[in-house]
C-alpha cells in the first residue's frame, strides 16, 4: 500500500519537497519527484521518491535522508568550484593506497568542491604522467560524471557546456606555466 503525504501533513516533516534538486551520496543528483507512505507488512515507512540522473528511481526512507542526501550546490557554491578548478593542481601523494583512500572518501562525501579538487589534481596527474591507474581513471570519469550532472542543475546549464567549462579550466589553469616551474 502506497499513500502520498497531503501538502498539510503535520505529523511528518521532510527537509525536502517534490521538485527540490539533491545529491544522493551513492547514485548522485536526483529530484525529488514525491513523498510517499509504503506499508510493508505491519510498518508504514516515509520515503522520497527520487527520480536520479542515471534515468533510475530511488526510494529514500525520511528517516535516512540527512545520511543520504543534501541539497544541489547553489550558484555561490558552484563559484567556488570554479575557483578551485582556476588554481594550480596539488601534487597527488606518491602512495597509490593513499590516492585511493583520497578518491574514495571524496566519492562518499560528494562535496563539489572536493570533487573539483579531486578532479583537477587526478587531471594534472594524468598529464604528467601521461597516464592514470585504470582504477585511477575509472573513478576520475565517475567523478567527472558527477561533478557535471551537479553542475548542470546548479547553474542551469547544458550537458555540452559544463563539460567544455570543466575542460577548458581544467587546460587552462590545472597545470603550474613552464615559466612558473623554472622560476
Amino acid at each position: 500500500m502506497m499513500t502520498q503525504i497531503a501538502p498539510n501533513d503535520t505529523h511528518t516533516t521532510c527537509p525536502y519537497s517534490p521538485d527540490d534538486w539533491i545529491v544522493h551520496r551513492h547514485y548522485g543528483i536526483g529530484q525529488i519527484k514525491a513523498v510517499e507512505t509504503k506499508a510493508i507488512g505491519e510498518e508504514e515507512t516515509t520515503y522520497y521518491k527520487i527520480a536520479a540522473h542515471n534515468d533510475s528511481t530511488i526510494w529514500v526512507p525520511i528517516s535516512s535522508g540527512a545520511d543520504l542526501l543534501r541539497p544541489a550546490a547553489s550558484e555561490d557554491e558552484f563559484a567556488e568550484v570554479v575557483q578551485v578548478l582556476q588554481r594550480p593542481s596539488r601534487q597527488m601523494n606518491a602512495q597509490f593506497q593513499t590516492r585511493l583512500a583520497r578518491i574514495r572518501r571524496v566519492s562518499r562525501e560528494g562535496n563539489p568542491v572536493m570533487l573539483a579538487r579531486t578532479v583537477r589534481d587526478l587531471w594534472a596527474r594524468r598529464s604528467r604522467r601521461g597516464q592514470l591507474s585504470n582504477t585511477e581513471e575509472s573513478a576520475w570519469r565517475r567523478l567527472v560524471d558527477r561533478l557535471i550532472a551537479e553542475w548542470t542543475v546548479s547553474m542551469d546549464l547544458d550537458e555540452t557546456q559544463a563539460n567544455q567549462r570543466l575542460y577548458h579550466l581544467l587546460e587552462a589553469h590545472a597545470l603550474p606555466s613552464t615559466a612558473a616551474t623554472r622560476s
